[in-house]
């Protein structure tokens, strides 16, 4: 199938490289994929380990062949109530945190024995860093990553809570529906509250700046702010197309990317990391591009229109793979390229 790919550039040009034109390419690259597995989910990449949660399963994966290590499911009749478990884990060196309604869990790395529960019915995904990890419950907790105790907990407003972001001296979390943005220092002290105009979108943090991206029209219209993470003040705020839900900006060396939905196709959109001047924009064949993954000169995304794109960072298509569904988790080693879909877990080579 011959697909229609275009780069927008700045001043309604459609560029694809330095060439004007549009950026095409016909059929998919699909003797890239290494190998396949029956599974798919929301997924983590750290050092070694590959780990993909399946509805209520969650998998240890080889990077290298996909080969199962360990599994550990759950059953929804073994609870009180109904068992939800988030899609937005984290790993380190020692376990991976698993968020659901009843609580969060951290399983052993090395054989998904559980290791400690939290019991706070958790809104969304968490952050981990300086030795704690940061769920948003009905309060926001930060526990101890090696034995579970919550070292503090403190009120905030409204239940409809974005994923937090988390550095060594503090979390920034945001309320989606009141457009709340708001640090905290490691002791529990609020260091600032920033109030947007808009639904709001999960923050990510690099150096001294707080990325967030907010939607004023989930099918159209959208803004993205940097923030000083000391004081909070706004260092810039550009308009966007809509921030898909359930994602967040990711940062690279010398731009911000941010997948997007629309109406009509789906973008994906470079910023300047400096002042948020625009270095171009990608749009698919569907309505929607997820979070990408970024690494070296590529940055990597999946779309409904159930491919996976490589893009160099001037935002020239390098190649595609189409995988037969959605495709909605990416994540990228030195070697590979990991694409979750509605229906497998892919292992795609990058170059």
């Amino acid at each position: 199938m011959v697909s229609r790919r275009t780069t927008l550039r700045s001043g309604g040009l459609l560029l694809g490289g330095t060439g004007a034109g549009c950026l095409g390419i016909g059929g998919s690259d699909s003797g890239r994929i290494r190998w396949r597995k029956g599974v798919s989910g929301g997924l983590v990449l750290d050092g070694d380990g590959l780990f993909l949660l399946d509805y209520l399963t969650l998998h240890a994966l080889s990077p290298a062949d996909g080969e199962r290590r360990w599994a550990v499911g759950y059953d929804e009749d073994d609870f009180e109530r109904r068992l939800c478990l988030r899609s937005n884990i984290v790993a380190d060196d020692r376990h991976v945190y698993v968020p659901g309604c009843d609580g969060l869990r951290a399983l052993r790395r090395s054989d998904g024995e559980r290791a400690w529960f939290v019991g706070s019915a958790l809104r969304t995904g968490v952050g981990r860093a300086g030795g704690r990890v940061y769920a948003n419950a009905d309060d926001l907790l930060a526990i101890d990553a090696e034995t579970g105790a919550v070292d503090w907990r403190v009120a905030v407003d409204g239940d409809r809570l974005a994923s937090p972001a988390a550095t060594e001296d503090g979390v920034v979390f945001a309320n989606r529906v009141d457009g709340i943005v708001a640090a905290f220092d490691t002791d529990g002290e609020r260091r600032w509250q920033y109030r947007t105009d808009a639904e709001t979108r999960s923050p990510a943090i690099a150096g001294d700046t707080v990325y967030v991206a907010t939607s004023t029209d989930p099918e159209r219209a959208g803004e993205l702010l940097a923030l000083d993470l000391v004081d909070g003040t706004v260092r810039w705020a550009v308009d966007t197309p809509s921030p898909k839900r359930g994602t967040r900006p990711v940062v690279g060396e010398d731009a911000v990317y941010l997948g997007c939905s629309g109406r009509d196709h789906g973008r994906l959109v470079s910023r300047s990391r400096a002042d948020g001047a625009e270095r171009w924009t990608f749009a698919d064949d569907n309505s929607t591009v997820y979070e990408p993954a970024v690494a070296g000169d590529r940055v990597y995304a999946g779309s409904n229109d159930d491919s996976l794109y490589a893009l160099s960072r001037a935002g020239d298509l390098q190649w595609q793979v189409e995988m037969g569904s959605t495709v909605g988790s990416v994540a990228v080693d030195s070697d590979l390229v990991y694409a979750s879909s509605n229906e497998r877990l892919f292992g795609v080579a990058r170059d």
